[in-house]
């Protein structure tokens, strides 16, 4: 793309004072209802604030599947990738303080970080590691935290060179959370705090929000209400709450380990609507730094009914924010996804507006809550966000499911193993993820995947060297192709890749290169 496309939101300034605005007749209640219905979420909060003010704050539904407990204002969500812009606003704050530049290298900092390229390894800024322009494809490597991954800190700067890149260094967008593990270590190694008690102590305390928001999941307080995350096998009626094994680690806390109440994000929301600067007047981040944080870097493609109702044109990511043109208004962003849990917070600086919207079900309901509204509140002509987007949502999720079942249908000619099942028996070892071991059971070959207790299962034989892994837990939508190497009547390695377009881009099986290391 163009690099010309990069002046109008690069030029952008501070948000100027807002301008006061007659809220238009909307109905909060009945969006919020629209959306659960939509999207048949299992519960909803949503928050909204305007020129400054909290104008409504509401809930729906369970907080938790086959129990009477509802969601509640109080109650925290983890708002998963919103985090990555509490990352940036730390590292912003140890610019101010000259302990950190932007356009370091990352080696400046963690002298051990390389990537695929000696060059690039060499050449990687700080603000590489923030706008989603690695060269690595989408969400390379999330496997090593993503389901419920082991890994530190320390392995995945360790994994990093062994992750092939899919188009060049800096030549487009592709959303990656590693490097903001990584970038979650350069604020700890410079600070000398960890990264959740900087979080906590430097912005969570200043602004307001450490009644209403836990850095990481182990900091929520006893006692603190918390929403169960919920997920669905293809086609069922109802979610069911997420394996508890699928809790957040420190590892993930920088790219997106927070969790927050609606009363926390709109704290969160008026002090950047204020400039940077707290409720009680205190200037937490320089300007030129508030206005670098939003600053374009990274195109980003604008589509679907943003782009045929005219509504959107241009799309950038920022240092942890994406920025687009909505409805003629600069609208600041950002989304998160984690296990059961869908959030999304949206700014309209020009007049005020915070918006935040949370489900616990593992759909885009809270996008399409937040951009319902904002239309309603700075559009030009009515757009029915709600509905557009339910229905594109139920015809993917219709055609997902009448794949999935397709396939575990198996083919209507199924070709013959090549050699005999003992034959697959063995560690085969990717450079970046680890071991995976198939072993060989009564039921026939079981699939070990090493850092994971969740993605183990039974291997199901599908046609000639390919079986299907279909996971105990059927409501990760993530069942994959195990495809077996066989060279000169030899297994010599594995592939994988998922079956079906509802799978989450982070369960990236398909980056992996396992080789056969023993039998």
């Amino acid at each position: 793309m163009s690099r010309a496309l990069l002046l109008p939101l690069a030029l952008l300034a501070l948000p100027l004072p807002a301008a006061a605005h007659d809220d238009p007749a909307i109905d909060y209640d009945e969006a919020l209802a629209r959306t659960v219905a939509a999207y048949d979420s299992t519960g909803m909060v949503g928050a909204v604030m305007v020129d400054g003010e909290v104008v409504w704050t509401g809930v729906a539904g369970l907080a938790e599947e086959g129990t009477t407990r509802l969601v509640t204002e109080d109650m925290l969500w983890p708002i998963a990738s919103i985090s990555k812009a509490f990352t940036t606003a730390s590292l912003a704050i140890l610019v101010d303080r000259g302990e950190v530049e932007w356009d370091a290298p990352v080696r400046t900092y963690i002298p051990e970080f390389a990537m695929w390229d000696l060059w690039v390894s060499e050449h990687f800024t700080v603000r590489d590691l923030l706008t989603h322009r690695s060269g690595l494809p989408l969400g390379a490597g999330d496997l090593l935290i993503w389901p419920d991954g082991d890994a530190s800190p320390a392995d995945v700067i360790a994994a990093l060179p062994h992750l092939r890149p899919s188009t060049g260094f800096r030549d487009g967008y592709a959303y990656d959370n590693l490097m903001y593990v990584v970038a979650g270590e350069i604020v700890t190694r410079v600070s000398g705090k960890d990264w959740a008690t900087f979080v906590t102590q430097e912005l969570f305390q200043p602004i307001g929000m450490d009644d209403d928001c836990a850095a990481q999941q182990d900091r929520i307080p006893s006692g603190t209400p918390v929403v169960t995350g919920h997920e669905r096998a293809a086609g069922a009626e109802a979610g069911v709450p997420i394996d508890p094994r699928l809790a957040f680690s420190e590892t993930w806390s920088a790219a997106g380990g927070i969790w927050c109440n609606a009363d926390g994000m709109m704290e969160w929301g008026k002090f950047w609507l204020d400039g940077a600067v707290t409720a009680g007047g205190t200037r937490l981040i320089s300007e030129a730094q508030a206005r670098e944080l939003w600053t374009g870097v990274t195109p980003q493609a604008v589509g679907g009914a943003l782009r045929t109702n005219g509504s959107s044109h241009l799309g950038m990511y920022a240092l942890g924010w994406a920025l687009r043109d909505f409805e003629g208004h600069l609208h600041v962003s950002h989304g998160g996804g984690a296990p059961g849990v869908v959030s999304n917070f949206t700014l309209i600086p020009e007049h005020g507006i915070a918006i935040f919207s949370a489900t616990n079900d593992y759909r885009g309901a809270a996008s399409t809550f937040n951009y319902h509204v904002a239309n309603a509140l700075v559009g030009d002509s009515a757009q029915d966000y709600i509905g557009q987007f339910g229905a594109a949502f139920a015809a993917a999720e219709a055609a997902g499911t009448e794949a999935i079942g397709a396939v575990a249908a198996r083919p209507e000619t199924v070709e013959p193993l090549s050699l005999p099942l003992d034959a697959y028996v063995g560690t085969y070892r990717d450079p970046w993820y680890g071991d995976v071991v198939v072993t060989r059971t009564a039921d026939g070959l079981y699939l070990d995947m090493g850092r994971s207790e969740v993605l183990d299962t039974t291997l199901g034989h599908y046609s000639g060297d390919r079986f299907t892994a279909f996971w105990p837990d059927s409501s990760l939508k993530a069942d994959a192709y195990v495809d077996f190497v066989v060279e000169n009547g030899t297994v010599t390695g594995m592939r994988m890749q998922a079956i079906s377009d509802l799978t989450d881009f982070s369960y990236d099986f398909h980056d992996l290169q396992l080789t056969r290391v023993a039998d």
